[in-house]
Formats: structure tokens, C-alpha cells, sequence
């Protein structure tokens, strides 16, 4: 090696700068300073040029560790030659030192590191042109295998980051492309690494970090998620501080094209993941109020499921209460006439706040379907405050609503099924979607006149729809069926349900169900404090209404004879109770027959019927009602009943002889109201009472053959 192999550097620096002893190669460097500085200012910028040659390229290329730290020392004292005119070098410094750091000799990359430290403290701001390069560089330095190189590293990005913040002139949407793949890396040194970036660079506020939160909050989320506690803390600590930034000031975030990101992630299994979201999702809806409608259908899909979370856990339970939340804050949005309004974005442009209702209503019969009782309350409660404050919309998307309420009335949860019928109530009330439909509220009762009732298409649907429903679940009928019939009778009111289950039976096929959900009806009327104001009416039995709603009821009541006989009593046709029993005699008189009998001679004794007994007091007029009685008393074997209603026929004194009034004056009251054809009532009970027969006579067919059919081993 001669001296002009390495001009301007002699053979001596040569050899000093790449000796194995750092004293040496350090006295060798201070050389090279004194000489740079010489050069410098001479103005011999040549010079200049070749000395980094010789050392950026020459000595570089050797594949001695020793050669290359004391290139890497040459450069840097180069630097502390030329002060504030390295600026002028600075890609022919940097680039080989950056090369450095990927060599495999840990000594090589440590002293890479030192020298880029002393080469970017030199120029500081101006190194900024090379941002990218340098960030690359200090990303794979993080994850250097090396405990001495990585501690190099940390001083160097240290020095980065206060270059970066000083100047305030970095291109952020150059650094956020090069920070999300970080992030996004499996890598828990890249990732701290990206945090520790979006940190420092949040810190400057002037770099406009907030307005490329978009691209960084994914991937945020996606560290959150990280397996290492330290870095899910790193990484919350940045969220909070990002979210706090954004409450302060959110004229420069993009909330639109933050949410699907916030949804998406709110409906993850993990819990700090899904709570971060949620909180994030709240303080949006918060601070941006209905221009959150669009997004609404995500934003239920995420939280009403998080409504079923149990309290196992403090965790779990901010889960839900943030969930909980989110879901009251958006149903306040939702006003009348929200398709129309206007809102202010934070942009200063006006925006048509507009519900995505089709997308929404795919949700909510969607949470119809889910196991917990507090999220298909929430989404009953929010399909019920549709109809309410957006009838019109909301009828055209009623066929789509109305199977998956109607099936909600099989929930065995009481808070769920007197939703769904209040849901179903609105629904028949808003019969046309211009026509609003005539309604009294008190409190949280909602009567609907008859008259609407049944020019709405969907009451009998719905009426047709619950028998359905109750006939194919017998357990259904029997467990639930009052509770069903006595919300609607609040809902809708008593005279419109009863008329309409009536109409709704006439013609149906299951007789033996017919009966049996007779004989429910027929308790409610007698006993349900809900149908008192019907059960007075029909006492009464004045008005032509109530004789109307009698007939219909007639037929209907002709499934079960002693709910029919029931019926008869309420209304005072006593001489028609006294046709009827004389009827019953050619009844098949079973055990359930005798069962409903016993029944009603309890009600009879009770409080209900307390009219009736004082009846038995009135002479001429109780004779009809006292041959009644004793025709139920006749029909009951020697029962506990039986003895019940004897002991009170026995009590009630007995009836004056015929002849012992031959100048009565006053004729007895009238037994029917004018125009009520008993006898064709009575053909129809008959009528109805045939079909029972044959239809229990080819049910004992069936069965017979099932039995002749089965084969024995």
C-alpha cells in the first residue's frame, strides 16, 4: 500500500485508522480532522471529495472489520472537519455509513451507529432530506440482536427524534407509510419502535400527525393486540393520548374514515381491544352527532352484542356500559324527519345527515336472533323508536320486520315478548305510510281503536301469524299464552283483540287447538284485570256494539261448551245457558269437559261472578239463572264442586210458585236483546260441535292404524 493509493490520506493514517485499537484509530481520525479542516478552508472541495471517496468507497469495500470501523471513524471525523458545511456532503457520508449497518460484524454496525450519531448531530435539520433512509436505518437497528448496538441505536434515534421535532418541516405523509408498516410488522422491536415514532411526532403538533390518523389507527389496533403487556400499554397510553387530541380539537380528523375501523374492531374478542374501540366509538358519536347516522347499522352490529357481557370481570363490565352507551347516544339521534336535516361538518361543508335505514333494520331483526335477553330488548326497544319517529320509512320495511318480531313472541323472557308486541301493536297501527293511524298514550299504554285495527293489512296477518305460532308450540299456549293476550289487550285494546282472534279462528283447521286457546281466552275475559273494561261491557250487554261483539264472539266460544256457557252467564242470557246445557247431554262428556265445568263453578263462587249469585235473590228473574245452575250442577259427578254450587243453590231462597202471582203486572226482563237470533246461535254451536266430533273420531282412526301398522319382534 503506498501513499498515493490513499491520497490525500498517507500510509500511516492508513494504517492507524484501520487498527484493531480504538486509540489508535481515534488518533488517526483527529488526523484526518486537522486535515479536512485545511482543505475546508482552502476551499479545495476536490480534495474533500476524494478523501470521502477513499474512505466512503475504497476502504469501504474491504471485508476487514477493522478496515471498515476505520472508514466508518474517517467519515465522522470528516464531518467534525467540515461543521455546518457537511451539509454539503451529506449523501456521500451518510449512504456508507448507512450501508454499514447491515453488515454481520456487530462491531461494524455498532460503530455505523456512532458515526451516523456524530455525522447527523453536525447537520442536524438538513439530514431531514434523507428522512427515510435514516428511519429505515433506525427501525432495523431497534431489533439489532446485539444489546450494545441496540443501546447505540436508542441514543441515535433519541437524536432523530429531536432533529424531527425541532424543525417541524418533516413530511408526515412520508414518515406514515414507513411508521404503519412497522407497526404492522410481528416484531415486538418494530412495533415499539413505530409507537415511540407516532409519540415524538404527535408531540409536534405543527406536523399535522391527527390528519393521517386514518392510515395509523388500524394498525394502532392491531398492536393493541400484541402478546406483550408492555407493548398493549405503549400502545393504549398512544390511543388515549390521540383520542384526548381529538375531543380538544377535532376540526382536523377524518371521523368518517375513522369509523368502519373502530366498528370492525370494537366486535373483537379481545377485551382491551374492544373497549378501545367502544371508548373511541362514543366520544365519535359524541362529538360528531348525526353525522354518525350513516354508519349507524356498523355501529349497533358492535355494540348491542357487548350488551350481553355478564360481570365476570371490571373489564367486561366498562365493555358493556361503554357499549350501553354508544347505544343510547345514537338512538337520541334518531328525530323525526332525520332524512331531511342538515348538520355543519367539522370541515365547514353542509352534509345531509342521512340513516341508513335498510342497513340498520338488517341489524336489528339480525340481534332478534341472539342469546341474550338485553340485546334483542335493545334492538325491540330501537325498531319500536323507528316507528315511532320515522313511520313513513319504516312501513316500507315492515315485511322485512314483522316475521322476526312476531317470532320474538316465543322468547321465554317477559321483557322481550311485551316488546315485541308493542313493536307489532305500532306496526298495525301504522297501517298506510301516509295515513297515521288514531292512537291515545298514556304513559306507556298504547290503545288503537278497532276501526283502525282492522283496516291495517297487517293486524290480521299478525292475529293469523300468533295462532300460527301458538299451534305449533303447545307449550307455548299453555306457558305463555295469557301473558301474550294480556299485553295485546293493553297494547291495542281488549274489544279489538278479541274480535279479531275471533275472526281469525273462524275456519281453523286444528279444532283440538281452537278449543284449548278458547278455554284461555274465556279465563282472561272472566278473571284478567286487563279486560275488566271489556268484562263490564259485556255484563252490561246494552249497546249494539257489544251484542255485535257477542256474536262474534259465538262462534268462536262454540270450540269449548263451557266457555261458551261462560260467555252466556257474563252477558245474562240465562235462558240461552239453560238451551245450551240441554245440549251437553249429547256432548262426549270427557275428563277435560268435567275439568272446565269444575272451573267454572269456582269462578262462580269467586268475586267475579259475586253479580250473578245476588241474581239468585231476585225472584221471578232468577228462575232462568237458578235452572241454569242446577243444570251444572246436574252435569258434575259428586265432586267438591258439586257440593260448592249445592250448599249455594241450597243458601238462595226458593222461587215464589208460578201461581202465586196471577196479577203480575210487570213482565220479567226480556232474555235477548232485539235482533239476536239465538236460534241460529245455537244451530252454529251445533255445527261447530259436529266437526269437534268427527274430528276426534278420525283422530281415533289414525291412531288405530298407527297401531295395527307397528311391527313387533
Amino acid at each position: 500500500m503506498t501513499d498515493r493509493d490513499y491520497a490525500p490520506l498517507s500510509s500511516a493514517c492508513v494504517r492507524g485508522l484501520c487498527d484493531k485499537l480504538y486509540d489508535k484509530r481515534k488518533f488517526a481520525g483527529v488526523e484526518i480532522e486537522k486535515m479536512v479542516k485545511d482543505f475546508n478552508d482552502a476551499n479545495n472541495t476536490s480534495q474533500i471529495k476524494r478523501l470521502i471517496r477513499v474512505l466512503g468507497q475504497d476502504l469501504m469495500s474491504s471485508t476487514n472489520p477493522n478496515v471498515k470501523n476505520g472508514a466508518l471513524m474517517g467519515l465522522s471525523s470528516v464531518a467534525v472537519g467540515l461543521g455546518k458545511g457537511s451539509v454539503d456532503y451529506m449523501g456521500e457520508l451518510i449512504h456508507p455509513i448507512i450501508a454499514c449497518l447491515g453488515e454481520s460484524e456487530a462491531r461494524v454496525r455498532y460503530s455505523a451507529t456512532e458515526a451516523l450519531f456524530n455525522v447527523l448531530k453536525i447537520v442536524r435539520s438538513a439530514s431531514l432530506t434523507h428522512f427515510p433512509l435514516v428511519f429505515d436505518a433506525l427501525a432495523r437497528l431497534a431489533a439489532d440482536p446485539e444489546l450494545q448496538v441496540r443501546q447505540g441505536a436508542e441514543l441515535l434515534d433519541k437524536l432523530v427524534k429531536d432533529i424531527v421535532s425541532e424543525s417541524g418541516t418533516v413530511d408526515v405523509s412520508l414518515v406514515v407509510p414507513l411508521v404503519r408498516e412497522r407497526l404492522y410488522a410481528r416484531s415486538a422491536a418494530a412495533r415499539v419502535f413505530g409507537v415511540g415514532w407516532l409519540s415524538a411526532l404527535d408531540a409536534s403538533p405543527a406536523l399535522g400527525l391527527r390528519a393521517h390518523l386514518p392510515l395509523l389507527l388500524d394498525p394502532l389496533f392491531t398492536v393493541l393486540d400484541d402478546p406483550n403487556p408492555e407493548i398493549r400499554r405503549m400502545c393504549d397510553v398512544q390511543l388515549n393520548e390521540f383520542l384526548r387530541s381529538i375531543k380538544k380539537d377535532p376540526s382536523e380528523v377524518d371521523f368518517e374514515s375513522m369509523i368502519n375501523i373502530l366498528i370492525t374492531h370494537a366486535q373483537s374478542t379481545e377485551e382491551l381491544l374492544q373497549l378501545t374501540a367502544l371508548t373511541w366509538l362514543k366520544e365519535f358519536v359524541n362529538v360528531c352527532g348525526r353525522r354518525v347516522l350513516p354508519s349507524a347499522s356498523g355501529a349497533l352490529a358492535a355494540a348491542l352484542p357487548c350488551l350481553a357481557l355478564a360481570d365476570h370481570s371490571d373489564m367486561r363490565t366498562k365493555i358493556r356500559e361503554t357499549a350501553a352507551a354508544v347505544n343510547h347516544q345514537l338512538i337520541k339521534l334518531v328525530v323525526e324527519k332525520t332524512e331531511g336535516s342538515h348538520e355543519k361538518r367539522a370541515e365547514g361543508d353542509d352534509t345531509r345527515a342521512c340513516l341508513n335505514l335498510e342497513a340498520v333494520v338488517g341489524v336489528l331483526t339480525q340481534m332478534l336472533h341472539h342469546s341474550s335477553l338485553h340485546t334483542k330488548v335493545a334492538a325491540l326497544d330501537w325498531i319500536l323508536h323507528l316507528y315511532n319517529k320515522l313511520p313513513n320509512e319504516m312501513f316500507l320495511q315492515t315485511e322485512r320486520v314483522f316475521l322476526s318480531v312476531v317470532g320474538s313472541l316465543a322468547d321465554p323472557a317477559d321483557d322481550v315478548v311485551r316488546r315485541a308486541l308493542a313493536v307489532l301493536a305500532e306496526i298495525c297501527s301504522c297501517h298506510t305510510a301516509t295515513t297515521t293511524a288514531t292512537t291515545t298514550t298514556s304513559s306507556d299504554t298504547v290503545t288503537t281503536t278497532t276501526s283502525d285495527l282492522e283496516s291495517s293489512p297487517y293486524y290480521h296477518k299478525f292475529l293469523k301469524a300468533l295462532l300460527r305460532l301458538l299451534a305449533a308450540d303447545e307449550n307455548l299456549l299453555e306457558d305463555r299464552g295469557s301473558f301474550i293476550i294480556r299485553q295485546l289487550c293493553v297494547l291495542v285494546g281488549a274489544e279489538a283483540v278479541y274480535r279479531g282472534v275471533a275472526l281469525s279462528l273462524r275456519g281453523e283447521r286444528e279444532l283440538r287447538f281452537a278449543a284449548r286457546l278458547v278455554d284461555v281466552l274465556d279465563t282472561l275475559l272472566l278473571t284478567a284485570a286487563e279486560l275488566h273494561h271489556l268484562r263490564r261491557s259485556l255484563r252490561a250487554f246494552s249497546d249494539p256494539a257489544t251484542v255485535s261483539l257477542f256474536e262474534t264472539l259465538y262462534e268462536c266460544w262454540s270450540h269449548s261448551p263451557v266457555a261458551l256457557l261462560a260467555l252466556c252467564l257474563l252477558t245474562h242470557n240465562y235462558q240461552h245457558c239453560n238451551t245450551l246445557i240441554s245440549t251437553f247431554g249429547d256432548l262426549e262428556i270427557t275428563v277435560d269437559f268435567l275439568t272446565e265445568v269444575d272451573k267454572l263453578v269456582q269462578l262462580i263462587e269467586s268475586p267475579v261472578f259475586a253479580y250473578l249469585r245476588l241474581e239468585l235473590l231476585d225472584d221471578e228473574r232468577s228462575r232462568p239463572l237458578r235452572s241454569a245452575l242446577f243444570g251444572l250442577l246436574m252435569l258434575l259427578p259428586q265432586s267438591e264442586a258439586f257440593h260448592s254450587l249445592r250448599r249455594r243453590l241450597h243458601c238462595a231462597p226458593p222461587p215464589p210458585p208460578l201461581t202465586a202471582r196471577p196479577q203480575q203486572t210487570e213482565p220479567p226482563a226480556p232474555q235477548s236483546p232485539p235482533g239476536l237470533d239465538f236460534d241460529a246461535l245455537l244451530a252454529t254451536f251445533q255445527r261447530v260441535q259436529a266437526a269437534h266430533r268427527d274430528y276426534r273420531t278420525l283422530e281415533r282412526r289414525l291412531s288405530r292404524a298407527k297401531l295395527f301398522d307397528r311391527t313387533y319382534s
